[in-house]
């Protein structure tokens, strides 16, 4: 499960209601595309139920509980070694993005604009999983 299938689980899960595609998109400051495609993951998983408007797209979601218990197993396992490998991922993606905007700043190029963005969004995807990841890992440290 990616960070942000993550963050769709914990914030339909927070809201414990039914959420509107647009809501989550805008929380997480993703397209609507981006969003529906990791909904359809998801509901692939058995993890959410969704509806779908009258054009076909999916409109709303739901957590199921097999989803929040999946959300709480996959946040539970927080280890020193896994804190370590997320601090290792986010400095990976944070290099990457580095390189993306030296390539933006000395040949600024539509393509190398939109790959300059897409790494900061990736970056900005991990970076908003890790508050859960260290809340539910606390304990390691005492």
């Amino acid at each position: 499960m990616n960070d942000l299938q993550k963050q769709i689980l914990f914030f339909l899960e927070e809201c414990n209601r039914e959420r509107c595609v647009s809501k989550i998109a805008e929380k997480y400051n993703k397209s609507l595309e981006v969003i529906r495609a990791e909904l359809v993951i998801l509901v692939n998983k058995n993890l959410i139920d969704i509806k779908k408007s009258t054009t076909g797209k999916i409109s709303k979601a739901t957590i199921k509980p097999e989803g929040k218990q999946y959300f709480r197993d996959a946040i539970a396992i927080v280890t020193k070694e896994s804190v370590q490998g997320q601090i290792n991922e986010l400095r990976q993606k944070l290099s990457t993005l580095e390189a993306s905007f030296l390539q933006a700043q000395a040949n600024p190029t539509a393509e190398n604009k939109q790959s300059l963005l897409n790494n900061a969004n990736t970056v900005q995807s991990v970076a908003n999983g890790l508050n859960s990841f260290f809340k539910a890992g606390m304990d390691i440290f005492k």
